[in-house]
């Protein structure tokens, strides 16, 4: 691609015009595949298509052919990004016949659609993603739903965390807590977040009304509560000790 881009004249491509899908490799890198439908009205055929995968200051360019010959590269593993928080795409669409590169259309932060699927539907959406060492983490940022990570490694990670008792009792109120924490001490929290609103209210059904003081001790214990009954109305340690009872016997 040139060095130079002009943005001038551009149009926005829809969301509806492409399909981002993410699955994990044999080797537990994540990658992605794309499907186009690209109105290509007022593109020109030769026009180069890139797709860029980026989150924070780490950023994965492929090159898919042009308009008029899409081609998906056979490499689209990305494991040169940083991979702690959820990964965002973006399409470019760059008419490169002229001295310097011209865009002639774009779209930023594409969620793949999975991804999507799984927010809108969950309060916690779960994902198998390559974390070293670590078993599981929350990642959590404001304005964005939290997401539990349970580690790529683990085989059947999101079955497991469904269906298996020892998972659940040991991830999900600790989960809770996290999430709790960040929302009622984390100053660029929005009052008006829907989302820290929906995880309040769910945590004021579960007990009673969060303490209007900003006390943190006032605030621990309420927490603490929350999480304690959460544990009692699920059974945690009920079902789990009944599980481990069938596997000695």
């Amino acid at each position: 691609m040139q060095a130079t881009i002009n943005h001038t004249g551009r149009r926005k491509i829809l969301r509806s015009e492409l399909q981002i899908n993410m699955k994990v490799s044999e080797d537990s890198t994540p990658e992605f595949d794309v499907d186009f439908s690209l109105k290509r009205d007022n593109l020109p055929d030769d026009a180069t298509i890139y797709i860029e995968a980026y989150k924070n200051n780490t950023i994965q360019r492929f090159h898919f052919g042009t308009v008029g010959h899409i081609v998906k590269p056979e490499n689209r593993k990305l494991d040169q990004i940083d991979l702690s928080a959820p990964t965002l795409f973006r399409i470019r669409i760059v008419d490169e016949t002229g001295h310097h590169g011209r865009l002639v259309a774009s779209a930023d932060q594409i969620r793949p659609d999975s991804d999507e699927d799984i927010q809108k539907n969950s309060l916690l959406p779960v994902k198998s993603t390559p974390l070293e060492e670590l078993t599981w983490k929350v990642e959590i940022e404001s304005g964005v739903k939290p997401v539990l990570c349970i580690n790529s490694r683990i085989p059947d990670a999101k079955g497991q965390l469904a269906s298996n008792p020892r998972f659940q009792s040991l991830i999900l109120p600790a989960a809770l807590r996290q999430i709790l924490m960040f929302y009622l001490w984390n100053d660029d929290t929005d009052d008006d977040d829907p989302i820290a609103g929906q995880w309040l209210l769910f945590a004021e059904q579960l007990l009673n009304e969060r303490p209007h003081e900003n006390d943190p001790l006032l605030l621990m214990q309420w927490i603490d509560d929350v999480v304690s009954e959460f544990s009692r109305a699920f059974r945690l340690t009920e079902i789990l000790l009944l599980k481990l009872e069938e596997v000695s016997s």
